[in-house]
């Protein structure tokens, strides 16, 4: 249990310091626009998790692999491709209004959450 937090911790800090690291270069190339490296870090992060659980379907990946990559790098990196790909298994599972729920549910609740708060401390 303790080997599978510290891996998952280790995968984790990685994410964020290299999410950290894409802010920075982005910053300097696309100046003003966070949203670029946003963009570009949740397609990223999308990319990466459809091809490691590609790979996962030919290969033994071992879990503290996936625990180390997925949960810990990716999760830190963006939770956008954890996202992803759960929509993406829900509509392979012909499950539609539970994937259109899930967008919905997932989009307009995190930002009316983000609305009300910035609209609390702006006040």
């Amino acid at each position: 249990m303790f080997s599978s937090i510290l891996i998952i911790a280790i995968g984790g800090a990685l994410g964020a310091v290299s999410r950290h690291c894409s802010s920075i270069f982005f910053e300097s190339y696309v100046p003003g626009k966070p949203f670029i490296s946003t963009l570009v870090v949740n397609v990223t992060g999308s990319i990466l998790i459809g091809g490691f659980y590609l790979l996962a379907d030919y290969y033994d990946i071992k879990d503290t692999v996936k625990l180390f990559f997925v949960v810990g790098f990716l999760g830190s990196l963006t939770t956008f491709s954890t996202f992803s790909f759960d929509f993406v298994n829900m509509i392979n599972q012909r499950t539609y209004f539970l994937a259109a729920s899930y967008l919905l549910l997932n989009l307009c609740i995190s930002c009316i959450f983000i609305f009300i708060f910035l609209k609390y401390i702006r006040a």
